[in-house]
C-alpha cells in the first residue's frame, strides 16, 4: 500500500509539472514580450509587435592630421598608461605604465623608439592611451586620440588620429578665436564650415599619409590646447551637420576678412567654378559690408625700391617653381617672358616696374606683371600675395589680393617707392569670418550666415560617416 501511495504521488507530481509547462507556453505566446537587454544600443529589431528597426550608430569618423613632417628626431610625452602598436596591422609592440617620454629617430625606412627602458624598431609606430582621458603631447601641446609616427625619406612624419568632433574642438578657437556668447551663431557657422571642409578634403594629402595639415595649409589645429567652452558648444550644437550641393560635401573655404566682396574660387586658384563659391557683396540690400568693422578691412603696405627688389629676387623664382607643374601650370598660363636670349628666369636681376594687368570679378588682382632685368614675370591669382611679401615680414604674405598699386619712380626710372592700398585679409573665398561675427551680432542665426556665404548649399546630416 505504501508503494502504491508513493507511485500515485509521483504521477500527480508529473501531471502538475506538465500542467505548469503548458500554462507557461500559453502565457508566453499571448503576452507582450519584453525588449532584449541592450537591443536599442545594438541596433537590433525590438520584438514589440512590429516596430521599425533601430539604426546602428555610425562609427566615429577618424581624421588623420599631419602635425609635422621632415623631422629626424621626435620626443612625445604620455600622461598615463599607453599601448604601443606597430605596422599597418597594429601588432603589439609594448606597454608604458604611466607618464613617460618616448624618443623616436629616423633610420632610413624605419624608425627607432625608446621609452621607459623599452625600445624597438618599426616601419610605423602608434601610441594609444589605454584611457582616452590621458592625452598625448608633442612640443608641449596635448592631443586627443592616437599619435602615429612613420618614416618617409629618412625623416619622421607625426600624425594625430582623432575623432572628427574632437578635431573640430581643436580648430575653432584658433580659426575663429574666443568670442562672446552674443555671437555664438558665428561660431556655429564656423563649426559647420570647418567640418564640411574636413570631410571634403579627406585623403587629399594621402601621399603624405594623412588627410589635412594642422596649419594654414588646411585648418589651424592645436589639439586640446586652448579648448574653449563656447567653441565646444558650437561644435556640439551642430554635431554631424555639413553643407552639401547636389549630394556632395562642398569645398567650404573661409577667410578672415573678405574686404567687402567675396571671391569666385576659379579666379583665385586652379579650381573649377562652384555655384556656391561665386563672388558677391558682403552685404544685404546695399548696406555697409558686414566685415567693415574688421581691423584688416583696409590696410596699406609700403616698400622702398631696394627692399622690394630683394624680396622679388627670392619670391619670383619660388613662384615659377610652385606654378610649374600639373594643373597649376595650365591655369597660370605664360609665367615668364624673357627680355633677351639666354635670360635666366632663376636670376631676376633688378626691378624695372610693376603693372596690374588684369583683375577678377571681385576686383582682386588676377595678374601682376613684374618687370625685372631678366624679363617679365606674370603672377597669377592669389599667389601675388606670396610674391609681394611685406618688408617687415608681418604677415609673411600680403594681406589680400584686393589692392591697388602706387609706384613712385626714381631718377633712373626704376621704382623708388611702391605702396599697396588694399582691403581684407585672406583669399576671400567662401565664409568671411569677421562678416559672420557681424551678422551674428545683428541677430542672424548660423543657418542664415551659411546661406549668405555659401548660396545654394544645403545643411544636411553627415549620414553614414560618423560625426
Amino acid at each position: 500500500m505504501a508503494a502504491c501511495r508513493r507511485l500515485g504521488a509521483r504521477r500527480w507530481l508529473q501531471l502538475l509539472i506538465l500542467l505548469l509547462a503548458v500554462l507557461l507556453i500559453v502565457l508566453g505566446c499571448g503576452g507582450r514580450k519584453r525588449p532584449l537587454p541592450g537591443a536599442h544600443e545594438a541596433g537590433e529589431r525590438v520584438p514589440d509587435g512590429g516596430s521599425a528597426p533601430v539604426p546602428r550608430p555610425a562609427a566615429p569618423l577618424l581624421i588623420r592630421v599631419g602635425l609635422v613632417a621632415g623631422e629626424e628626431r621626435l620626443v612625445l610625452q604620455t600622461s598615463g598608461p599607453c599601448r604601443l602598436l606597430q605596422g599597418s596591422q597594429r601588432r603589439p609592440a609594448g606597454r608604458l605604465a604611466g607618464a613617460v617620454h618616448i624618443t623616436l629617430r629616423a633610420a632610413g625606412r624605419r624608425l627607432l623608439w625608446s621609452a621607459d627602458g623599452q625600445g624597438g624598431e618599426s616601419s610605423l609606430l602608434i601610441v594609444q592611451p589605454l584611457d582616452p582621458r590621458h592625452l598625448l603631447s608633442w612640443s608641449n601641446t596635448p592631443y586627443r586620440g592616437e599619435l602615429l609616427i612613420q618614416p618617409v625619406d629618412d625623416r619622421l612624419v607625426l600624425i594625430n588620429v582623432v575623432e572628427l568632433e574632437s578635431y573640430l574642438r581643436g580648430v575653432l578657437p584658433w580659426e575663429m578665436g574666443r568670442q562672446a556668447p552674443e555671437v555664438q551663431a558665428a561660431l556655429a557657422a564656423q563649426a559647420v564650415a570647418a567640418r564640411t571642409y574636413t570631410v571634403s578634403h579627406l585623403a587629399e594629402r594621402a601621399e603624405l599619409g594623412f588627410d589635412v595639415w594642422a596649419d594654414v595649409r588646411d585648418q589651424v589645429y592645436r589639439g586640446a590646447a586652448g579648448e574653449d567652452s563656447l567653441c565646444d558648444e558650437a561644435v556640439a550644437r551642430t554635431a554631424g551637420q555639413v553643407l552639401r550641393h547636389e549630394g556632395q560635401e562642398i569645398e567650404a573655404y573661409y577667410c578672415s576678412t573678405c574686404g567687402g566682396v567675396t571671391s569666385s574660387v576659379e579666379e583665385v586658384w586652379p579650381r573649377p567654378p562652384r555655384p556656391y563659391l561665386r563672388s558677391h557683396p558682403d552685404a544685404i540690400g546695399g548696406a555697409e559690408p558686414f566685415c567693415a568693422g574688421s581691423r584688416r578691412y583696409a590696410w596699406e603696405v609700403t616698400w622702398d625700391g631696394e627692399q622690394l627688389e630683394r624680396i622679388l629676387q627670392r619670391t619670383l623664382p619660388e613662384y615659377l617653381e610652385y606654378m610649374g607643374t600639373g594643373s597649376r601650370a595650365a591655369w597660370a598660363g605664360e609665367r615668364f617672358t624673357p627680355r633677351h636670349g639666354g635670360a635666366d628666369r632663376r636670376r631676376p636681376g633688378r626691378l624695372r616696374g610693376l603693372t596690374v594687368a588684369a583683375r577678377t570679378t571681385s576686383g582682386r588682382v588676377a595678374r601682376l606683371d613684374v618687370a625685372m632685368d631678366a624679363g617679365v614675370y606674370h603672377v597669377r591669382g592669389d599667389r601675388v600675395r606670396w610674391v609681394l611679401v611685406p618688408p617687415d615680414g608681418g604677415p609673411d604674405i600680403l594681406w589680400s589680393a584686393l589692392f591697388s598699386l602706387d609706384v613712385v619712380p626714381g631718377a633712373d626710372g626704376r621704382p623708388a617707392r611702391v605702396t599697396a592700398r588694399g582691403r581684407g585679409f585672406g583669399h576671400g573665398v567662401g565664409l568671411c569670418q569677421n562678416g559672420a561675427l557681424a551678422m551674428a551680432g545683428r541677430g542672424y542665426d548660423f543657418r542664415a550666415i551659411l546661406a549668405h556665404y555659401y548660396p545654394g548649399a544645403r545643411l544636411e546630416p553627415l549620414a553614414g560617416k560618423g560625426g
